[in-house]
């Protein structure tokens, strides 16, 4: 009769034992995003990036965890726009997602727009390599793009803790440092000024400077990076 009680027992404390595991991988941490860009300087000192929006129509989080089922969410908008900012988390893109050890978190996210809507716009300046002057730059991309991103730690491995007692922030960083690579200083040198509320600037649309804009967009998907701290 005693041994059957301890067998009880023991199977009533692995039972609860299991379910307290169980819930603790069931409690929640606070994981907000920020979005910004490569700030870089590049082209010998004269090209700069230094802000911009993307508009948003959809973002997606993508987790897989060793000790617990593993989460899967996506959250849709109506178009949300978003500054480019390395210091202010994105307050709708704030989420309560379970905490764990993450063996890979794949990001996804779409852009969002009607025709003539600009989903991408990067602004920064360049100054001409010939004759010393700074001008503002701006990119405008109007088609919608889809991303996915592998996240990776300050460290970069794709591991990544989430603990229900410290709140996360993680940084998705468009690139385009990246996207001008293959621009030539000559190309951006002779690009065509156009008078942008009122300032001479380097205007690059699928309609203004179309030669460096085709080259730039063949790699605006690409080198994007989402980094937990």
């Amino acid at each position: 009769m005693l041994m059957v009680v301890f067998i009880a027992l023991l199977f009533t404390s692995s039972s609860c034992k299991k379910k307290k595991e169980r819930e603790k991988w069931k409690l929640p941490t606070d994981v907000s995003f920020k979005m910004d860009i490569n700030r870089t300087v590049t082209s010998g000192g004269n090209l700069a990036f230094t802000g911009g929006t993307i508009i948003l129509g959809s973002f997606t989080f993508d987790g897989k965890r060793s000790q617990a089922d593993d989460v899967f969410f996506v959250n849709n908008y109506s178009g949300l726009s978003i500054n480019f900012d390395p210091n202010s988390p994105v307050a709708a893109l704030d989420f309560d997602i379970p905490q764990g050890t993450y063996s890979k978190i794949s990001v996804s996210f779409q852009t969002y727009g009607n025709a003539g809507d600009d989903h991408i716009v990067v602004t920064g300046t360049y100054k001409n390599s010939v004759t010393d002057s700074i001008y503002p730059l701006r990119f405008e991309f109007e088609a919608m793009e889809f991303y996915t991103v592998i996240s990776k730690d300050a460290s970069g491995s794709s591991e990544i803790i989430l603990d229900e007692s410290v709140a996360s922030t993680a940084t998705i960083t468009l690139d385009p440092v990246f996207w001008f690579q293959t621009i030539s200083t000559s190309a951006l040198d002779n690009a065509t000024l156009v008078n942008v509320n009122g300032v001479p600037t380097i205007l690059i649309t699928d309609a203004k400077n179309e030669d460096i804009f085709d080259l730039v967009i063949d790699r605006v998907d690409d080198a994007t990076e989402v980094v937990f701290d």
